[in-house]
């Protein structure tokens, strides 16, 4: 985990390199959220996967990865950019029409919700560390790149909502290494929860 010491410095970040951020390859999944409807749906087994990130390039690998854990639960999933026109944004009425009498019954979307710091004191801090806004200071910030998750039911005309979760991963120099571990995260919340494959 990467932490920064001081009181002032810009946080500039350019999006879609450090989406996935963390020296220490760590994301966490929070609470989950599912349907009672789950229990009286068939077992969702076509996905569609949809990431909703600031880069391209990360977007693809990000789809890649949860359609190749999804298929480890025994789904058969694909990237949304191989369903939709060239070009294409996965917006709501392009990727309805693009998914539309094909059998899919769910859709994944893994949508970059913001960054976040986190203020971590050090015990020893004192009122004139505080103070000192451009000396050094007893404490440490540490920054997080975070996601909302959500499958909907591609079954239902109004696109019901089946499950969600939030998931929070600390910054790295290094974005690539952190989306395997991201999508797994988010594949053993899924299988965990019942929703998709088993708990094994």
């Amino acid at each position: 985990m990467r932490t920064r010491h001081g009181t002032h410095f810009g946080f500039a970040l350019i999006v879609g390199t450090m989406l996935f951020a963390a020296g220490c390859a760590s994301t966490s999944v929070g609470k989950t959220w599912k349907s009672p409807a789950l229990a009286q749906l068939p077992p969702v087994k076509k996905v569609v996967v949809v990431a909703m990130v600031p880069s391209d390039a990360t977007r693809q690998q990000l789809e890649q990865e949860l359609v190749s854990q999804l298929s480890e639960k025994g789904v058969q999933a694909v990237k949304s950019s191989d369903v939709l026109p060239s070009g294409a944004k996965p917006d709501k009425d392009t990727l309805r029409s693009a998914i539309e009498g094909k059998g899919y019954d769910g859709i994944l979307v893994a949508r970059f919700a913001g960054t976040h710091e986190e203020v971590n004191a050090a015990p020893s801090m004192s009122y004139y560390d505080y103070v000192g806004v451009y000396g050094p200071a007893a404490y440490s910030v540490t920054e997080e790149a975070r996601m909302q998750v959500s499958l909907f039911d591609a079954r239902s005309e109004n696109g019901q909502l089946l499950w969600s979760t939030n998931t929070k991963t600390y910054e790295t120099s290094d974005v690539q290494k952190e989306v395997p571990g991201l999508a797994n995260a988010i594949v053993k919340s899924m299988a965990k929860d019942h929703v998709v494959g088993s708990t094994s």
